[in-house]
């Protein structure tokens, strides 16, 4: 299964292995001399270290880089779009009480969805991912919450029209 690979993928799998080089092994080429290794630091003093002979028409890959330190491990991003979207949801429902005030019931047009509007801009506002997600749940529960009162209140206001007529 290794021919199967692209040479990049087994040079970092495998490691420095030995590799042809740009003669084909079966050509006469005078035999090379094994590399010699890089000389140690002067403040520490080391054996050298024996090399096997490297077979004719190869040379000993280079060792690879070490590898960079990973970086740590970043958050979700911020949902900002669902933030956006919560927000306009709740401003929405400002137009109830701009309708109420309309068709002059100034009490019902007290009944405004501020808490919210104030969720969603703090969560529009926000970096943090988890801020976010909080307030983006408060938006929606205020928002459904409001929109359940609205519903209570049309059908008290329905309720007593129906009483009033009959």
């Amino acid at each position: 299964m290794q021919g199967h690979r692209p040479a990049t993928e087994r040079f970092w799998e495998d490691g420095p292995v030995l590799m042809p080089t740009a003669a084909p092994p079966h050509a006469a080429a005078p035999a090379s001399a094994p590399l010699p290794s890089a000389p140690p630091p002067a403040a520490v003093a080391q054996a050298p270290v024996p090399q096997a002979p490297v077979p004719q028409g190869y040379r000993i890959a280079a060792a690879p880089a070490p590898q960079p330190a990973p970086a740590p491990p970043a958050g979700p991003p911020a949902r900002t779009g669902a933030a956006v979207a919560a927000l306009l949801c709740a401003l929405l429902s400002l137009l109830f009480p701009l309708f109420c005030l309309l068709i002059g019931a100034p009490l019902l047009g007290l009944l405004i969805n501020v808490p919210g509007v104030v969720f969603g801009a703090l969560a529009v506002g926000s970096r943090h991912p988890e801020a976010v997600e909080r307030n983006i749940a408060r938006t929606w529960a205020c928002t459904l919450v409001y929109l359940a009162v609205v519903a209570a209140v049309l059908l008290g206001i329905m309720m007593m029209a129906l009483a009033l007529l009959s």
